[in-house]
């Protein structure tokens, strides 16, 4: 069984007027990885392939960055009703446009069975750590449901790099021990510190969507610290996504240049998700 913990939608019901209407923010984004195909490419399509390729589960993410917020997780509501055995959504909050951003992922969890929050804060231009967002830290506490973070780098050339930085992350799991936290794309450039932060806190998950695997066996790609301790100490909190930015048959090939243990290997894909997520084999 493989589980992709984090993918977000493909097709026109997710990207609103296609291609040509990505704002200029993203442009860099175009140029690093082919959001063509993720607009042209219906969503059924998208859960073909992802079957084809043995993927048993995603999770689906509500992943802000513009275009209707409400709009974006009644979509996924609806496919996670459509395809119950196959995804499970996460909700997305724009914490500036809300006027209400705890009512508001109350809502989702209640209306559409929302299992957890994705925060791009660098969208916003706020630190994750921002105090502003401690309510909604709060209510998932009690909710027990996790909140996935992007915690990398950030193409937005209008957004600041550091937005993204995990140590903010080391704040937000002090203040909120029993909080799950994913933190988006593996902490790349400051492994070292995203590997500081979940060795120090087991309630913090490093996930890896949108990175090629090939990139990350590659000596010299500052992925080395990671790999050492995700072999052991993290080695239950290290969880396989794609993002959808890189096909899975390309990904799950490449899976093996990883240097994992066989027993590592078997959390990463599947395990690590299914505990966080609290769901039994299937």
């Amino acid at each position: 069984m493989i589980i992709d913990f984090r993918i977000q939608g493909t097709g026109e019901k997710f990207f609103a007027g296609g291609y040509a209407a990505m704002p200029p923010f993203m442009e860099r984004y175009k140029s690093l990885y082919d959001f063509e195909r993720l607009c042209n490419l219906p969503f059924e399509n998208f859960l073909g392939e992802m079957e084809k390729n043995g993927v048993s589960m995603a999770v689906l993410h509500a992943e802000y960055a513009y275009g209707d917020i409400v709009q974006l997780n009644r979509t996924v509501g609806e496919y996670v009703r459509t395809y119950p055995e196959r995804l499970l959504g996460f909700a997305g909050i724009d914490p500036v446009a809300s006027k209400d951003p705890v009512a508001d992922l109350d809502r989702y969890v209640n209306e559409w069975g929302m299992r957890g929050l994705n925060l791009q804060t660098c969208v916003q231009g706020w630190y994750p750590n921002d105090k502003r967002l401690y309510p909604l830290y709060s209510y998932c506490q009690e909710k027990r449901i996790p909140v996935s973070i992007h915690s990398s780098a950030n193409f937005m050339t209008n957004r600041k790099i550091d937005y993204g930085h995990p140590l903010c992350l080391d704040e937000i799991a002090c203040e909120f021990q029993d909080l799950p936290i994913v933190a988006n794309h593996g902490g790349w450039p400051w492994v070292t510190e995203m590997v500081a932060v979940a060795w120090k806190h087991p309630s913090v998950y490093v996930e890896l969507g949108g990175i090629s695997p090939k990139y990350i066996a590659k000596p010299g790609s500052g992925w080395e610290p990671l790999l050492n301790y995700g072999n052991s100490v993290l080695q239950d909190q290290i969880l396989f996504a794609t993002d959808s930015l890189i096909p899975h048959e390309r990904v799950l090939k490449e899976i093996d240049l990883l240097p994992l243990k066989d027993r590592v290997k078997e959390k990463f894909l599947c395990e690590n998700a299914m505990r966080l997520l609290g769901i039994s084999s299937r």
